[in-house]
């Protein structure tokens, strides 16, 4: 992961990088169609705490999914709630929001003390690991392959 986040990145890794989060959000929520379409799971084995994913809009050529934590946290630590825009069209699915409040660009062309350079990778990398330990939990708790 490190040297992921030492290389330079470009739009076709991060394009790619989408395209995967598709798929793998297409097996945690096959009917993405469908505003309320919801699933829970537990991310991390043998502790508490889990994630929800909830369809909460479809237009024609997309949906918007809010990933969301339900752990109870200290109140210094904020929860995690991630809004991401599944483009059906070109089958990708990208984080555009994070802590309801903060839209990510592309890239920063400022330096401020609030975004790193690279945080729509940071982002769209944890929603790839996020994904994958959902259906790794999935797949864990039903005997039949997702």
């Amino acid at each position: 992961m490190y040297q992921l986040r030492k290389k330079k990145h470009d739009l076709a890794m991060l394009h790619e990088e989408c395209e995967l989060n598709f798929r793998r959000l297409h097996r945690l929520l096959p009917n993405i169609r469908k505003i309320g379409e919801e699933i829970g799971f537990s991310p991390f084995d043998g502790h508490p705490g889990s994630f929800e994913l909830r369809v909460i809009e479809v237009t024609r050529y997309t949906s918007l999914v809010r990933a969301l934590s339900l752990q109870r946290t200290p109140q210094w630590v904020a929860d995690i709630d991630i809004l991401i825009r599944v483009y059906k069209d070109v089958q990708m699915a990208e984080v555009v929001e994070w802590c309801r409040d903060r839209s990510i660009p592309w890239a920063l062309c400022e330096l401020s003390g609030l975004q790193a350079p690279d945080e729509k990778w940071q982002w769209n990398l944890f929603l790839s690991e996020l994904l994958v330990q959902g259906i790794r939990s999935a797949t864990k708790s039903s005997k039949t392959p997702i």
